[in-house]
Parts: C-alpha cells; structure tokens; sequence
C-alpha cells in the first residue's frame, strides 16, 4: 500500500461511504441496505447495493464492488494513490506516504510541478503574442474558451522556457524528463522542445497537467508535436479533455469522441460538454477503458475524409470489445467537426447526432464499399459482412442484420446464411434481445472453511486475534484465501484502529470476491459470530489432523508392506490421532 494505513483508516472514520456515494447515486433503503441503480454501467432496474454497517458495495448487475476507496477509483476513473488523495483531500488530512511511494511518486510529481510552470508560462505568451491570438480568432475559439482549456503559446525562442524553469527553480533533470526542454547534442545546455506552437496542455483528471501538445503555426511539418512518454504521462492511454466532459458524460450517458484538441475545443464552446479527442490515434484498449467508465455510450465523430473514416473503422473495433455501444456520426466530405460548427453553429453537428448509424452499420457499409471498388462478387462481400456480424452480441439483432444484409445482397436468406458456419456464432438458449449478459451462478453450495473464516474475520475484524491464534496461513489451500489471510494479519494492529479490512484489497482483483464474502456474513451479535468462528476454527483442526493421520498411516504401511519395523513413536502418534479423531473404543476396534 502506497500510503500509512494509519492514513486510510482515518479516511474511513472520517468519509461515510454512504454519505459520499450518495451524492452520485439516488439510494434507497431496503431492509439492512441502501439500493439504487449502479453508476457504472446502464440499467433500469437496481442492482447496486451499500451496507452502510460494514461499508462496503457491490453491484449484482456488472459484479464491481468494494469499499470507499474502490468507489472512488471506479467513480472517478483514478488510480489508487489519487483516490487516496482526493478523499484526504476531502476530509482534511495530510497525507503520510511510505518512503518507498515517496520514491515512485516524486518524480511524477515533480513533473506536473514543472508542467505547472510551463503551463503558465505559455499562457502568459498568448497574451504577448498576436499572431497566437489572431490563430485562434480564425479558428473560431473565444479567449474565454482558450483559458477553460489552459490554451497558451511557445514562443519562437530556442531558450525562453528554460531560462523560466530555471528561474522556477525546476530540477534541470526534471525538465527534461517531463519532455520541456532537450539536452544539446554538443556541449552543455539545453534548449527548448517547444517554439512557435499553440500550446494544449494534457490533464489528468484531478487537475495536474500531464502532457502537452503544440501545433504549428504555420505549414512547418510537423503540424503536432507531443510530449513524448514521461514518468506522469504515457502515449495511447488518456483522453483530451476528459476532465472537463466527464461529469457531462454522467448526465448524458454518452461521450462524442473527436481526433483532434481544436475539435473538441470547438464543440465544448458549441455546448457539446461531454466532447474528448483520441489525440489523432485509433483507440487503444486502455482508452477505451478509460472512456468506460464514465459512459457506456460513444459518438465516433471523425473527420470525414478517407483517413477520417479509417481511424473510425480501426477505433470501432476496440471500442466495442471493450462493450461500449458505439454510434458514428458521418460528416460531409472534407469536413472536420471544428469546421462544421464554426460554419454552422451547434445545430449542424445536432442534426448529424440524429442521423447517425450505428458502428454495425457503419462497418457493413465501408466494407461494402471497399470490397465492390475491387470488383469483388457477392461471396466476397457476405463473408466479410457475416463476420462482422458475428461481433454483433444480441442474437436478435445479428439475425436482423442478416435479414437486411440478405435484402441488400439481393441473395435468400437462406443462401446468406450459409455463411454462419465459420462467422455467426450459435444461437445460445434464452438469449433476450437487449439483456445484459450476466453470468450464472453455480448451485448453492456450502463455503469452504477457508472462505467461512474469512466471512467472519472480514465483517468482524475484532475476532483476528483469535483467528491467528489458532490457524496459519499453512492451513489454506486457497491461494487468494490464503494471500487474504496474511494481509490480514501482517495489518492486525491497523484494523484493530479502525481500518476497512476492505481497503487493504482495494487494488486487487479479489476485491469484489472479498466483498461478496463479507456482504454475505449475517448481522449477528458478537458472542454469535464468537461461536461462529470458533466452529470454524475446529474444523481446521479437525482437517489438520486428519491430513497427519494420512501421511501417519501412509508411513505405517509404507514400512509393514516393506517388511521394516514401525518405530513405537511413530505407531503410538498413529494410536493418539486416531483417538483424537473418532474415539478411544473405535480407535482399538480397528487397530
């Protein structure tokens, strides 16, 4: 864990989750917990549910859940150290890292502090430079817009930024780790890496700045230049503008994905808030993550060009792997969504809102397209379009798709579906249209005793002492169960102060199964769940003993059988197991 745990425990005592969490979501009190429909994917019935007793949540519909801290992370698409951060932030505590995340950290850290620098610095330019200003004009964007988004300018100059980091007092090594400045090539010094360039710089969603992106003045190639991968930043993993669209995103349940920073720009000063840019890429599959979990819906809106509409095709793929619903919005020939609304205002890109087609759509007709300007024959083309079929996951829908593809080909239906053998997955029973795919519990069975004592031990972190007094870690069979149990116990005297056993888990995957486990633990009194556990706790002697009568008794008849004499210590343990086990009458009788 990169902070004290002392640290997360007072966040704990001093956040509530459900407090918190209701302020993002309508909670409704059922019985011993609070429901309401889950903030992490669409639903019309609730499936999310808080204890407030033992602070935790869990989702039933999309299986996420865990404590406070896992919330925030989930809620505010933020890694574990910033969660921290921004609920201490909250609650008024100064924070007390390890030394080891001291380490890690403060290199990243000390590089959103010079991008701070370089960021005021650009801005501070804009003002002084006309040229800058009259760019902008030409492309539409208010000086207003321009400081919402931090916009600033390089100026023409090999060393004006470095003599200001320097002035700052910024770490000549961390300025040129954070991508401001170069090394010369020969000799000493250093010089610029930015100079007559529109300067957007790259947040992170609690405000730092990441990166930056310059772009050209003029028609000097390269027309971007982007901060190369850094300690706080790394290429195909974050979304522009994603700190400003993302609480539009909540309200709307859809982002409009654009490519470039003065696209989308230009659409927020159009009153399209929830636009972000890929930064000019197809998506990876950690932006498309990224873009998850504030919505589940995008709008595709690159420029309508022949490189626009490949980057489209390249990015569907990814998006709806990652179970995004995607929808592409076609513009005119030419046009880039910056031009559109500056020609057109806010209503034009609306009105391409209302027409647009979905990704199947979309990819059906490219492909169609692409395959007849090779003068491909209608095999060719249902192939290619069955197999893009087969991506769509609603069984009802992909047999629409085949009836209209049918249509369009001119060929039977069944003829077409020929084809399904090597593209259209099976039809599985009971599929529903629309219905989110959930998995199906296995039948009811009984926890394991290991599962069993973590239940208690999660809901009732008091009996640990207990629990560790009479069972190691050497008596699970379970890795995770077992990997639960020595974190429990390296982090006794912690949970004893007050700390979530939850938060300990909160950056691992076995947190939603850790979370189940102590949601499923019944409220009970404490002598209760004290004759719970110490049931438990037999039964793992029990088992201990069990498993050395085995190996006792494998011993024994390893020797008779090789014709060797039992030493006494050895048949006596024998005696005393078996006796332990079922009794001194039976233990004799079978002797």
């Amino acid at each position: 864990m990169p902070f004290d745990t002392s640290v997360v425990a007072e966040i704990g005592a001093k956040v509530d989750l459900l407090t918190y969490v209701s302020q993002f979501v309508t909670l409704k009190k059922r019985g011993r917990e609070y429901v309401g429909l889950c903030p992490f994917h669409s639903e019309k019935t609730p499936s999310f549910s808080l204890n407030a007793e033992k602070q935790v949540w869990h989702c039933y519909g999309c299986d996420a859940g865990g404590d406070l801290i896992k919330f925030v992370q989930r809620y505010e698409n933020a890694d574990f150290p910033t969660a921290i951060r921004m609920l201490a932030a909250r609650a008024g505590i100064t924070l007390g890292e390890t030394a080891g995340a001291q380490r890690r950290r403060s290199e990243r850290e000390a590089i959103y502090e010079a991008n701070g620098v370089a960021c005021d610095h650009f801005i501070a330019n804009l003002k002084k430079s006309a040229a800058a200003r009259e760019y902008l004009t030409s492309r539409g964007i208010e000086p207003k817009t321009a400081a919402a988004f931090g916009i600033g300018y390089a100026a023409d100059s090999w060393d004006s930024l470095t003599c200001v980091l320097d002035r700052a007092g910024v770490d000549p090594t961390i300025a040129v780790a954070a991508g401001l400045v170069s090394p010369r090539r020969q000799g000493e010094g250093r010089f610029d890496f930015f100079r007559q360039r529109l300067m957007f710089p790259v947040y992170n969603l609690t405000g730092e700045v990441m990166a930056f992106g310059g772009r050209a003045l003029t028609d000097e190639p390269p027309k971007y230049l982007n901060t190369p991968n850094t300690a706080a930043y790394t290429k195909g993993k974050h979304v522009y503008a994603l700190q400003l669209a993302r609480r539009a995103a909540a309200a709307d349940g859809a982002l409009i994905v654009v490519e470039g920073y003065l696209d989308a720009v230009a659409l927020h000063q159009a009153g399209f808030a929830n636009a972000v840019a890929s930064l000019g890429t197809a998506f990876s599959a950690e932006q498309a993550r990224e873009l998850r979990r504030v919505a589940s819906n995008v709008y595709l809106c690159f420029d309508g060009d022949a490189a626009g509409r490949s980057a489209t095709a390249r990015s569907v793929d990814m998006l709806v792997e990652e179970g995004l619903s995607v929808r592409v919005i076609a513009l005119p020939e030419g046009k880039d969504p910056d031009a559109l609304v500056r020609e057109g205002g806010s209503q034009a890109l609306s009105e391409r809102i209302d027409v647009s087609v979905q990704w199947i759509d979309f990819k059906i007709a490219a492909t169609c397209e692409r395959i007849a300007s090779r003068f491909a024959t209608k095999s060719d083309i249902a192939r290619e379009a069955m197999a893009i079929i087969a991506q769509v996951r609603d069984p009802i829908e992909r047999d629409q798709y085949v009836k209209a593809m049918a249509r369009r080909l001119e060929v039977s239906e069944s003829a077409l579906r020929g084809q399904r053998s090597s593209a259209l997955p099976p039809r599985v029973s009971g599929e529903v249209a629309g219905a989110p795919v959930r998995r199906v519990p296995p039948a009811t069975q009984p926890l394991s005793i290991e599962r069993e004592l973590l239940r208690i031990v999660l809901s009732r972190p008091s009996l640990l002492p207990e629990a560790m007094a009479r069972v190691g870690s050497a008596d699970f069979d379970e890795e995770p169960m077992r990997h639960a149990f020595e974190k429990l116990e390296s982090n006794r005297e912690e949970l004893a102060r007050g700390l979530n056993p939850l938060a300990l888990f909160s950056q691992e995957e076995t947190t939603t199964d850790l979370t189940l486990l102590a949601l499923s633990s019944p409220p009970l009194a404490l002598e209760e769940d004290e004759r719970r556990l110490d049931a438990v706790l037999q039964r793992f002697a029990r088992r201990r003993l069990e498993r050395r009568l085995s190996t006792v008794d494998e011993e024994v008849n390893r020797l008779e059988k090789t014709g060797r004499a039992v030493p006494k210590p050895l048949r006596e343990e024998l005696v005393a197991l078996a006796s332990s086990l079922f009794g001194r009458k039976q233990t004799r009788r079978e002797t």
